[in-house]
């Protein structure tokens, strides 16, 4: 006996719709997703704590030559440390000192950045040989408190307490970086993770240990990343 073919019967009006109703979602959805891509709001950018760091592009020094760097090229996982300094400024006079002392017990767990700035003060005036002669502890200017050197040109940059600065320094005589990360004067510090976030920024003490600074900061935060 021959076998009876089973006829294809055709669609319904009901899957039809199923169907188109299936594709109209699956647009929607995809809209959606591609839309939020685009409408999602940006991470925070500023120098307070929680946000991004402000990006910038600047020419450094790191003892041979000057050359252009990004910041956000630079993060390699560990911590960073960015100081705001005036080569003129008597209290960056003692911090890079500071500075030099830190550097010793933990510099291969921390970035070290130092941005020079010129702060709009009488005496305060700086070139890019007085930012190198400032990192490396070398002769620019003399004591005779005629406007050369460093100290608001009353000293010898050769004379800077502390050792000899082995990390990069950016210029911004131009004070381009200070305006974005809001600069309220100097010697001036940040932390940031290794991502770029800000954890640390000198000037929201409320938000810090009492009596907490820099160092004791950078310590911390080592230790609480272990």
């Amino acid at each position: 006996m021959a076998r009876r073919r089973r006829q294809l019967e055709p669609k319904g009006k009901d899957e039809d719709v199923r169907m188109t109703a299936g594709l109209i979602t699956a647009g929607v959805v995809s809209i959606v997703i591609v839309a939020s891509m685009f409408i999602a709001p940006p991470a925070n950018v500023g120098p307070e704590e929680g946000s991004l760091a402000p990006d910038f592009v600047a020419s450094a020094y790191n003892g041979g030559n000057w050359e252009e760097v990004r910041l956000s090229q630079l993060y390699d996982g560990r911590l960073v440390l960015i100081t705001f300094l005036d080569t003129d400024c008597p209290h960056c006079w003692t911090e890079a000192e500071y500075l030099s002392e830190i550097f010793d017990g933990i510099s291969g767990e921390v970035m070290f950045i130092t941005i020079a700035v010129e702060l709009s003060i009488t005496g305060h005036e700086s070139t890019r040989e007085e930012i190198e002669a400032f990192r490396d502890k070398t002769q620019f200017g003399d004591n005779q408190n005629n406007g050369d050197g460093c100290y608001s040109g009353r000293k010898n940059c050769a004379e800077r307490p502390g050792a000899p600065h082995s990390w990069m320094y950016v210029d911004d005589l131009s004070s381009s970086i200070a305006s974005e990360w809001e600069l309220p004067g100097t010697p001036f510090n940040v932390i940031l993770d290794g991502e770029g976030t800000v954890v640390w920024n000198q000037a929201q003490s409320e938000n810090h240990p009492a009596g907490e600074d820099m160092g004791e900061a950078l310590l911390r935060l080592l230790q609480e990343g272990e």
